[in-house]
């Protein structure tokens, strides 16, 4: 994939390319056929479809022996990462043997039909172990970076893994600007597919206004109330545990 890059990098910017070949995946596998928002040139399709040869090639050879395999997190760390726009971002992704380590460890998801969530995806990779150990899982990906949404979004694909992609900030649960939802007709066509998630379908949006509602009543709460001065006006801060939702896909609050 990367002497591809090179081979094009006259043309084009690696992270712009590699940008665009995500988008070329999405589309390809678009069960709505929604029109192509910034149409390819002849070039370009032919660049991503090398791409998209390369990265299947690498991904035959590589889930012959593993149970999953992130190319595309590896290669924007090694080489997209460090050519184009996000050098400066210090962006690095949970080592593939750390993702299998902390899974065995949390083991999220092992109740059939679970809801398992990473907040801040990057490539989606952590989900990707949870899913090898529990592919009955609904996976739940967020990251404020879109080209990382897109990565997962690429991942969930060709992982025939049933979830949904949301591009925000999981620090503002109301902040919702793009979403897809992936492999919901994998085992009707037996064929991997994707689409636009709307707003008011995606489960992490909603549990997060959920959760953003049942904080601010919290709060009132407390502020109504007459405060202990042996608190010295100090409260408890509450964690989310945002590896998993619960049984009833509400946000847990520990």
């Amino acid at each position: 994939m990367i002497s591809i890059f090179e081979k094009y990098g006259h043309r084009y910017d690696s992270s712009n390319l590699f940008n665009r070949f995500l988008e070329f995946v999405i589309v390809g596998f678009d069960q709505t056929f929604s029109p192509v928002e910034k149409p390819f040139s002849q070039e370009e399709g032919q660049a991503c479809l090398e791409l998209f040869r390369a990265w299947v090639e690498i991904m035959n050879e590589e889930l012959d022996h593993r149970e999953w395999y992130d190319a595309l997190g590896e290669i924007y760390m090694t080489y997209v990462s460090g050519t184009g726009k996000k050098k400066s971002n210090g962006q690095y992704f949970t080592p593939m043997y750390i993702c299998d380590f902390m899974t065995k460890i949390l083991d999220p998801g092992e109740h059939v039909g679970e809801s398992v969530l990473d907040n801040a995806c990057g490539s989606g990779r952590m989900l990707l172990a949870t899913h090898a150990v529990n592919p009955d899982n609904y996976c739940c990906a967020q990251d404020i970076d879109r080209m990382c949404c897109m990565m997962a979004v690429c991942n969930f694909i060709i992982h025939g893994i049933n979830g949904e992609v949301v591009w925000g900030n999981s620090l503002d649960p109301s902040d919702y600007r793009e979403g897809w939802r992936t492999n919901e007709l994998l085992n009707v066509i037996g064929v991997p597919c994707v689409r636009k998630l709307d707003m008011m379908e995606s489960k992490i949006y909603r549990n997060g206004l959920d959760m953003l509602k049942k904080h601010k009543e919290s709060q009132s709460e407390k502020s109504s109330s007459v405060p202990n001065p042996a608190d010295n006006g100090k409260q408890e801060s509450q964690q989310l545990n945002l590896f998993y939702f619960d049984d009833n896909d509400e946000a847990v609050i520990e």
